[in-house]
């Protein structure tokens, strides 16, 4: 029991690492439930690329040596930003918007706690190699690149990105236990996280109509969290980190707008999933798309400073993997343009069987059929687009590489892999519908 409470408290110490966000102009007048989950999203980053280049650097892990930097750094960014002027107030919310939107929420969240807790969505990778990976590492002091390497270890998936097992590690280094039960039942946090962050983001652009999206959106990402059995796994940090990519470009301000907060969510992303790199890609284009669109100067400077966050993802963990000795980069199904048409029909059925997100496809009709409704809009949600087609696409593609039929395959991950692009969908869904009318007519 001590040693949970002790991991409970190091998980905690990761929103202090990432602290300074909460003080970013950007940032700073969002609601402090908002202003935490940014310090997450840093936090959670900036440890990832920090015990990525101890490694890197063979420098072993330790308590103190991992918190102090990042401490220090959040501690001195906190105190610059804090000093610089902030943007205007958000209006009031309005009490009966906000109790529905927050009941609603609440019992989505309750149901996947219930079924975190109760070991009905734990997933089963998280036992073969997620929280594998994660005791190794916090053993060795380190990416273990030993066991990295070891042909026993190919079921352990040795060139995933590793911010979930370096997350998991440091609440075991610090506890010095691996609590097996509790860490599925903390994904639920990176969901309520994420619903926090949209509170502000969606309120700046819509108003009142925010919560009937953060409603919808909670309940939708928790049953689909739940069905999918991602407890453990890396999908709800990799959902949470998307969702606040994809929510901050579609609510970005016309001018000035600061991308910083969308560029870490980025970089989390991709140093969580091989998906986080497709994903990012692919929003990056669409918001370069919007942005030329719309003849907004500098759209072009604006795609490139957005891809730092992740480009400097990829390059620690690629560069790790080339400092151990490990094939750098990520290991494809089959070669790159051998695909296999002859399965398509199946990679089709199965496609469209296993998105009914626990749902009956309900979380994915109705904001498909608001889209459709508001469709002179599109422009406004092109980088949301860009997201959900890019991902079921590349996804669709690594399906086509499946020599045998790969129905099994789909089952197995697909209900997991595309609650990004579930996510991006539903807000897509409500900035099309509720976004004001002249606004949408200037875009």
């Amino acid at each position: 029991m001590k040693e949970d409470v002790v991991y409970l408290l190091a998980q905690g110490a990761i929103v202090l690492f990432g602290s300074a966000a909460a003080f970013h102009p950007s940032v700073r007048r969002f609601p402090w439930p908002a202003r935490l989950a940014a310090a997450l999203a840093a936090g959670s980053v900036l440890l990832a690329l920090e015990a990525t280049l101890y490694s890197t650097l063979h420098v072993a892990w330790s308590v103190g040596a991992l918190a102090a930097p990042l401490l220090l750094v959040s501690g001195l960014l906190a105190f610059a930003w804090s000093r610089r002027e902030i943007e205007a107030e958000l209006e009031p919310p309005r009490p009966l918007f906000r109790s529905i939107a927050l009941v609603l929420s609440s019992l989505g969240f309750l149901y996947l706690l219930a079924s975190l807790a109760l070991s009905a969505s734990t997933s089963v990778d998280y036992l073969l190699f997620w929280g594998v990976k994660a005791v190794r590492f916090a053993e060795a002091r380190g990416i273990d690149a030993a066991f990295l390497r070891s042909g026993y270890s190919y079921h352990a998936v040795p060139d995933y990105p590793p911010l979930v097992p370096i997350l998991q590690a440091w609440g075991a280094l610090a506890s010095g236990k691996m609590p097996w039960r509790l860490n599925p039942i903390l994904s639920a946090v990176w969901a309520i996280a994420a619903a926090a962050i949209l509170v502000p983001l969606l309120r700046r652009k819509l108003g009142p109509p925010a919560w009937v999206v953060l409603a919808f959106w909670s309940v939708a990402v928790s049953f689909s969290l739940a069905y999918s059995y991602s407890g453990g796994n890396a999908e709800a940090p990799l959902l949470f980190f998307e969702t606040v990519a994809v929510a901050c470009l579609l609510t970005e301000s016309e001018v000035n707008p600061s991308r910083l907060l969308a560029g870490v969510a980025l970089c989390g992303a991709v140093l969580t999933k091989v998906e986080g790199t497709a994903a990012a890609v692919a929003l990056i284009a669409g918001t370069l798309l919007r942005d030329g669109a719309r003849r907004r100067s500098g759209a072009f400077a604006g795609a490139l400073k957005l891809a730092i966050g992740p480009a400097l993802g990829l390059a620690a963990w690629f560069s790790y993997q080339k400092s151990a000795g490990l094939s750098v980069g990520y290991r494809p199904h089959g070669e790159l343009l051998r695909l296999y048409p002859i399965h398509s029909g199946s990679i089709a059925r199965n496609m469209l069987y296993y998105l009914n997100s626990g749902t009956l496809w309900l979380s994915w009709a109705v904001p498909i059929l608001f889209l459709i409704w508001f469709a002179r809009r599109w422009r406004l949600v092109l980088p949301a687009l860009a997201l959900v087609l890019g991902l079921i696409g590349f996804l669709a593609f690594d399906y086509l590489h499946d020599k045998d039929d790969p129905a099994v395959r789909i089952g197995w991950t697909l209900p997991r892999a595309s609650q990004s692009a579930l996510s991006a969908l539903v807000l897509a869904a409500g900035l099309a519908a509720f976004t004001k009318r002249e606004e949408s007519e200037v875009s």
